[in-house]
């Protein structure tokens, strides 16, 4: 029986289970890309150590998670995505930026880790940060470009390995440590650079609006990509262990036209996995870049999604359904993380 990795239970479910080629598949078609997604699913196996991986549930703490529990790494990333695409505005910007307005934080230094191409740290610096005081965290080649270009002290390190000059009053991880394993370790770190009583903010996907996708013949939250789904308790359990109190959690508010929208192109995503389907045919020309290519796929999106009236209409009367998990921590000097948590 599998362990969680947030409490170590054994009182875990499997939830589905899946190969290394339906993963490849779900990033690279091998009908539009044969050669890269044979490379990926190699890869994939390689990772996993195995064929097959399985994704589990634990009884006790909620944590969704891969078994085996690995992470992708940069080979992964560079066969699955063949650009870096960073939203520019997230309801978790705002969110942060509400909640430092409202306790007059101000800085000396801040790091942002999974910075992108800085969208988060343009609504902060100069106002909670001076732009000196500001250290950025990335993978991709084109994001450090412009995070320099922007003036920002960027690295293209990992968090846990990373030569960083601390401590920070501050610390942001949005939409990343879903992405990562060997947690404890990882919240150790967090725990060290942070100064006494400095803060952490972390947003990942709203695990009740996965679990609904995925019930509802939608997108599949396959690993290697996303290996963790978190739970407040979750986070409560893990940031006790490492003296990082979870003061506040929150759900991004539903918004039914953003999830329509959301739900049309994953549920479509997710039929172009399966081959002789009009999803995959118009999928894999992707890689003929021509506008009449991309009109025809638009016009199979849009056929496919009446289908899905019922599901949004069942999204609408759920409520809970917002994208991301919003959390505040605070690092304290002494054991007192299991403090009763704050929603809403």
């Amino acid at each position: 029986m599998a362990e969680c990795p947030v409490c170590s239970s054994e009182r875990t479910q499997t939830l589905y289970s899946l190969s290394a080629q339906e993963a490849a598949q779900h990033h690279v078609l091998r009908e539009g890309n044969p050669q890269r997604n044979h490379e990926l699913s190699s890869h994939i196996g390689n990772l996993w150590g195995g064929r097959d991986c399985s994704v589990r549930q634990c009884k006790d703490c909620g944590f969704c998670f891969a078994d085996p529990y690995v992470s992708g790494d940069a080979t992964f990333y560079n066969l699955a995505y063949e650009r870096s695409e960073y939203p520019r505005n997230k309801w978790e910007f705002e969110r942060t930026v509400r909640e430092l307005s409202s306790i007059n934080f101000r800085a000396e230094r801040v790091l942002d880790v999974g910075a992108g191409f800085g969208f988060f740290l343009d609504k902060i610096v100069d106002i909670y940060a001076p732009r000196s005081g500001i250290t950025a965290l990335e993978y991709s080649d084109e994001a450090i470009k412009t995070l320099r270009g922007k003036g920002y002290f960027a690295l293209q390190e990992d968090l846990r390995t990373a030569n960083l000059v601390q401590p920070f009053d501050a610390i942001f991880l949005f939409q990343v440590v879903e992405h990562m394993d060997g947690l404890d370790s990882l919240f150790a770190r967090l725990f060290q650079l942070l100064r006494d009583d400095g803060l952490m903010f972390i947003a990942v996907p709203n695990p009740r609006c996965i679990t609904f996708l995925e019930q509802n013949d939608s997108l599949l939250d396959i690993p290697p990509n996303h290996i963790g789904r978190w739970s407040p308790a979750a986070f409560q359990i893990l940031g006790a262990r490492h003296r990082l109190r979870l003061d506040r959690h929150e759900i991004e508010p539903f918004s039914l036209g953003a999830f329509i929208i959301g739900d049309i192109l994953v549920s479509y995503c997710r039929r172009s996995e399966q081959a002789g389907t009009v999803q995959n045919w118009s999928r894999s020309l992707r890689s003929r870049s021509t506008n009449c290519r991309k009109l025809l796929e638009a016009a199979v999106v849009a056929l496919s999604a009446p289908r899905r009236i019922n599901i949004w209409r069942k999204a609408a009367s759920s409520g809970d359904l917002g994208l991301s998990l919003w959390t505040k921590f605070t690092k304290v000097a002494s054991k007192e993380c299991a403090a009763p948590l704050t929603t809403g």
